[in-house]
């Protein structure tokens, strides 16, 4: 009912009200019945090392009179207290052991906060969870030591070090690059950046460099803490870097920048859509054990890592271990289940499509395939600091690259070739498409049926790895595949070679990667008239290799079996429900940060709903896979 429609009938109430009702009397609680008033609070939340300051914040149903502070028992002074928060200046001493904030109200009663302080050099004990901290930096004789807590580079215009650094739970810097946009303004909705729903975490960084004079007398060193909480359920990844780098309009690299204003009709104007040597940037990797154990340190090169995904708030980055910054690899043991312990690039990935659905769909299905020998990316649910300003949940992945060959495989990654697509050069030398360029054309103009037809195919491709990375892709009912997301690989060698070791016989294998789109339109999908009844709008190129294998009754026969196998234990409904349970139980402590920060998912409720859809498809999808199969390829 509208207002308008309303206002009769309240004034016909009113008027009744009036003529037939007395007002009834006011009624007064005496003083028994009142609740009693509250008493002062106070908290002592961090201290500004660029004003000198103390802070904290103070209340009472009273009014607070006033906020006292002792440094080890020794009286400092009266805050000065507007409205909830208190400051007072403090020089941290040398050996200061702790710190107390006694406020009193007009009643008298009284509250207390303390903090009591470890001592720390810079150097010792790398551990990322630390309690109240008084941290001390280097200093020689000759030489000026600057530091920053917001991440940027130190310069002699930065505050130079005089006292011990004090570290609190609020000493960082108000949280700024969160409240950055990250994609237009007018993005369609499911695409468009949203501030965050709170305040977001923080963790404490501090970088400093030495000085001779204006000349820099030593490397920039960094190092992040988190200081007076719990340790989070996942590992964490910090990421420390001038802020221009990743929001300056002209050079940032996160943003939509200048491009996006300068062609604001086109989507594919922004600078996070750029690629290529020239959009890389400076950044400072820590990576943190659940325990804050720290695993790497160290300076490396970082960019936007995707293209369709890149247009979502939260985005994907790649970084980059090189000697122009430091050491040539990221070395430690990231992914329990792998033998490799030193990666050349890592991914920081988003989900990508799946960031506002799962945040989970792409690792748990490649985690299913672990068993077979097809080419996977570990991962490693990580929460990401940026600047000391929480960034969210991200997974770190292995990518797959040359550098991925050299060290799954052992072999020469110089020699090591990746197409894309329909045989586009992604890694290697010119003419090294031909090979695949010749099978391809082979498959189209022969027979497979013929024996030695099929066996000069046999000696080009890997075939097991073909049948299994086709089963897993149909399988999973990947839409975004076989027109996108298809990478395979060879060793270069001039004529294949049989008895060579697995990766070192010259023969074509494929890449799984990318599967944030499987699954989602449910356990009944068509996968497999999709790519083989030639009506829909999948090229034929990329189906021409599946099809062609087909003709001949070996294959057909060994892709049926193949499919039931995993049909009955790579995707048994125990199995994947406890590969699901596991990552779920994963991330859920840390989902409700990640909700509040990127509304990706849009909350716990929505997240929880689409976890039960991609179970119950999986649940469902063994029946229907085994009608399809029956419906296309004949009787099992």
């Amino acid at each position: 009912m509208r207002l308008r429609h309303l206002a009769p009938l309240l004034l016909g109430l009113l008027v009744l009200a009036g003529a037939g009702c007395e007002p009834a009397p006011e009624r007064r609680l005496n003083e028994a019945e009142l609740p009693p008033p509250s008493g002062p609070r106070v908290t002592l939340d961090g201290h500004d090392p660029d004003t000198h300051r103390l802070f904290g914040t103070v209340s009472s149903d009273a009014g607070a009179s006033r906020v006292q502070v002792f440094e080890d028992g020794r009286f400092l002074g009266h805050a000065d207290i507007d409205g909830v928060r208190w400051s007072l200046p403090w020089w941290p001493g040398p050996r200061a052991l702790g710190l107390e904030v006694v406020a009193r109200d007009r009643r008298g009663s009284e509250a207390r906060a303390r903090v009591d302080f470890q001592h720390l050099t810079f150097d010792a004990r790398p551990g990322l969870y630390q309690p109240e901290t008084l941290l001390a930096l280097p200093t020689a004789r000759g030489l000026r030591t600057y530091f920053t807590r917001d991440g940027s580079t130190p310069t002699p215009a930065s505050s130079r070090y005089t006292a011990p650094i004090a570290l609190l739970a609020r000493s960082t810097p108000p949280a700024r690059w969160s409240f950055v946009p990250t994609t237009p303004l007018d993005a369609v909705e499911a695409l468009r950046w949203v501030a965050p729903l709170e305040e977001p975490p923080q963790v404490a960084v501090v970088r400093y460099r030495q000085f001779a004079g204006a000349e820099p007398a030593g490397p920039v060193r960094t190092r992040t803490f988190v200081i007076g909480r719990a340790p989070y359920s996942l590992p964490v990844l910090s990421l420390v870097t001038d802020a221009a780098n990743f929001f300056d309009p002209a050079k940032g690299i996160y943003v939509p920048g200048l491009l996006a204003e300068a062609r604001p009709d086109d989507p594919f104007a922004a600078n996070y859509l750029r690629n290529g040597k020239e959009w890389e940037r400076p950044v400072h990797v820590e990576w943190f054990e659940t325990s804050g154990e720290r695993v790497f340190d160290q300076d490396a090169g970082v960019r936007i890592h995707g293209t369709g995904s890149a247009v979502m708030p939260q985005k994907s980055l790649r970084l980059y271990a090189k000697e122009d910054y430091g050491p040539k690899t990221f070395a430690g043991p990231v992914f329990p289940v792998s033998p490799v312990t030193e990666f050349t690039r890592l991914l920081v990935r988003t989900s990508g499509q799946d960031q506002g659905i799962t945040k989970l769909r792409d690792c748990v299905l490649q985690g299913l395939l672990a068993e077979t020998r097809l080419a996977l990316q570990a991962c490693r649910p990580t929460l990401v600091f940026l600047n000391g300003e929480y960034w969210g949940l991200h997974e770190l992945r292995e990518r797959l690259d040359e550098y991925y060959l050299a060290s799954h495989y052992g072999v020469d990654r110089k020699k090591a070739v990746i197409l894309e697509g329909s045989g586009v050069l992604d890694v290697g030398e010119e003419g090294d498409e031909q090979p695949y360029q010749e099978l391809i054309d082979y498959v189209a103009t022969h027979d497979l049926a013929v024996p030695e037809h099929s066996a000069w195919v046999r000696a080009r491709m890997d075939v097991e790895d073909f049948i299994d990375y086709q089963v897993a892709q149909l399988y999973l009912g990947n839409t975004d595949w076989p027109h996108n997301n298809v990478k395979f690989w060879r060793l270069r060698t001039k004529e294949p070679e049989p008895d060579a070791p697995h990766g070192h016989d010259g023969r074509w294998r494929w890449l799984v990667y990318d599967l944030d789109v499987a699954l989602v339109h449910g356990p009944a999908q068509d996968s497999l008239g999709r790519v083989l009844d030639g009506t829909s709008d999948v090229a034929p190129w990329s189906t021409l290799l599946l099809r062609g294998l087909l003709q001949s009754p070996e294959f057909k026969a060994r892709f049926v079996e193949r499919f039931l196998w995993h049909a009955e234990h790579t995707f048994a409904p125990e199995r994947v429900t406890a590969a699901l349970d596991a990552a779920v139980e994963a991330l859920e402590l840390e989902m409700p940060g990640q909700v509040a920060r990127w509304s990706q998912p849009a909350s716990m409720a929505g997240w929880r709903a689409n976890l039960l859809d991609l179970r119950e498809t999986l649940r469902q999808r063994p029946a229907f896979m085994r009608r399809l199969l029956e419906q296309y390829l004949g009787p099992q």
